[in-house]
């Protein structure tokens, strides 16, 4: 079930889901939820503007319980922090988000700008969900931000006209599997961001939650290799 307040770009992803992975996928907004989510496999969330409050105990409960819940893009954004249990839950903390349309410091309060390219640094290769039909691209130079290495190569993908998030800040210490990092260039401030923020894992409860920052266009789905991503994570079986 995916659980939406954007259309087109849910649309690709549908329908790669359905052709590719031959799921059976429901499409609901939060006002036509069904009241018991552990009948799906897993749930999606791509939730742009606010989280209810009864699909953020929703989600929390179902992944607790056992589900899967695969969050999208702008579903850890500025708009959820008013939330009172949502971050907690992820494992996340958004600082100075009311500030977040103007350029930050690496490391500094909550930012994003849209409209620019972003890069996607593939952290775990050997991984179901980043290797599994996945085609990565050329690799590039790349400090890790949370993990003891220094500078190497890894490969990634580009992709035009996105969104970054940046200072995504982990509030479960080394809880998480990081999957891949973003690497993004300001030139609002000549910042260079190098997080370990792209795709993440969290066991939470008897469940998981599959967080990628990829999403905001239709084009991010159009590029078969993310929407492969999403597709190994809810078939990937730990």
């Amino acid at each position: 079930m995916i659980i939406q307040d954007e259309r087109p770009q849910i649309e690709v992803l549908e329908r790669f889901l359905q052709e590719k992975g031959g799921l059976d996928v429901v499409v609901v907004d939060q006002t036509s939820m069904p009241e018991n989510l552990s009948i799906f496999n897993s749930v999606i969330g791509f939730i742009h503007g606010k989280l209810e409050e009864k699909t953020e105990n929703a989600v929390i409960e179902y992944t607790r319980n056992g589900g899967r819940y695969i969050c999208l893009h702008h579903s850890i954004s500025s708009k959820k922090a008013k939330n009172k249990f949502y971050f907690d839950f992820l494992g996340i903390r958004l600082d100075d988000p009311e500030t977040s349309r103007n350029p930050v410091e690496p490391g500094g309060g909550y930012g994003w700008r849209e409209g620019v390219t972003l890069v996607l640094v593939n952290l775990k290769p050997d991984h179901y969900i980043t290797r599994y039909q996945v085609t990565w691209g050329k690799k590039i130079v790349y400090t890790p931000s949370d993990f003891r290495s220094g500078e190497g190569t890894y490969p990634s993908i580009s992709l035009e006209d996105s969104e970054v998030y940046m200072n995504h800040k982990f509030t479960d210490g080394r809880e998480k599997i990081v999957l891949c990092g973003i690497k993004f260039y300001d030139d609002r401030n000549g910042n260079l961001f190098m997080q370990d923020r792209g795709a993440w894992i969290k066991k939470q409860g008897e469940g998981e939650i599959i967080y990628f920052l990829p999403g905001h266009s239709t084009s991010d789905y159009e590029n078969r290799n993310i929407s492969q991503m999403i597709l190994n994570a809810i078939e990937w079986m730990e």
